[in-house]
């Protein structure tokens, strides 16, 4: 069976250089409930916030999503405007605490144009639209690395997972082996010890019929096997769907260690009881893999 499922970790990354400049996007994603998504993006790309998170929205469902878009121009436009009023003030001032001190000053001028409102660099206003042409392919190919990856450790957990639900179809087997016996030793001691409490002119044939009756009502498990290989018959289905599984397995392990529990409760074998703490140990696997799925 092809599995579709997807982990809720993964890595993608894409870059294009061109005589324009550079775009890189990196996706990264751990575990989380919902879906979250964390943009860094370079001053000024503020505006490709919301079309850079409906993107990546549209094609995962859950975990907390770090997205870096990094940008580097080569714009042949740009200009150096520098505010020559002010860099004369500071020269001069310059001059006159060098005069009244006594004392030379040194001043470079890397230094001056390092201050507030000396030097900027200016640049014609940016088409948007032609932006994101730009970042949109770069972005798609991060995308679809960043899914891939998810998918590959998807399959992965997915294997693992079909591995203890084998584990748990070979334990319930066993179980169903030593069901019959489990009850005959029961009507047999609990015959004995009836017939040795009551004594041989005390004993009442039809009631004690009667009480092994409801022993055998209570002690009935034929239910919870049932309900049991059903739920990992669905298990089986969820990780051959195309959809997102992980809310889905979390709700069907509750289910699986529900019967688990009820079967445990009623029967009173070393045995079988052993055998049910393995289903449990099992199911508590499952659990902890499904966590780490979409």
């Amino acid at each position: 069976m092809l599995t579709m499922i997807s982990s809720l970790t993964g890595f993608g990354r894409a870059s294009k250089t061109d005589n324009t400049g550079r775009v890189s996007v990196e996706l990264k994603s751990v575990n989380n409930r919902f879906l979250q998504i964390d943009t860094h993006l370079p001053y000024g790309y503020n505006w490709a916030d919301g079309a850079m998170r409906q993107y990546v929205s549209n094609v995962i469902s859950r975990g907390k999503v770090y997205l870096h878009l990094e940008i580097v121009d080569y714009n042949p436009n740009q200009d150096v405007i520098i505010n020559k009023p002010l860099l004369n003030k500071l020269i001069a001032l310059n001059d006159e605490i060098s005069e009244s001190t006594g004392k030379k000053l040194p001043m470079a001028l890397d230094g001056l144009l390092s201050l507030p409102g000396v030097m900027k660099v200016d640049s014609e206003e940016a088409d948007n639209d032609e932006l994101w042409k730009r970042i949109e392919p770069v972005l798609a190919e991060a995308v679809k690395a960043f899914v891939e990856a998810r998918k590959r450790e998807g399959e992965n957990l997915a294997n693992d997972i079909k591995q203890h639900a084998q584990v748990m179809r070979e334990t319930i087997a066993k179980i169903e082996k030593l069901l019959p016996e489990f009850k005959a030793n029961f009507i047999t001691k609990f015959t004995e010890r009836i017939k040795e409490l009551a004594g041989q002119a005390g004993f009442d044939e039809s009631r004690l019929g009667m009480e092994i009756a409801l022993w055998v009502d209570r002690s009935d498990v034929s239910e919870e096997i049932a309900r049991l290989y059903s739920h990992l018959k669905e298990l089986d289905n969820i990780l051959g769907s195309d959809k997102p599984a992980g809310r889905r397995l979390d709700f069907l392990v509750q289910e699986l260690n529900r019967e688990a529990n009820t079967l445990s409760s009623k029967i009173n074998d070393f045995a079988i009881t052993q055998l049910a703490l393995d289903l449990k140990c099992e199911i508590e696997k499952i659990r902890e893999q499904a966590q780490n799925i979409e």
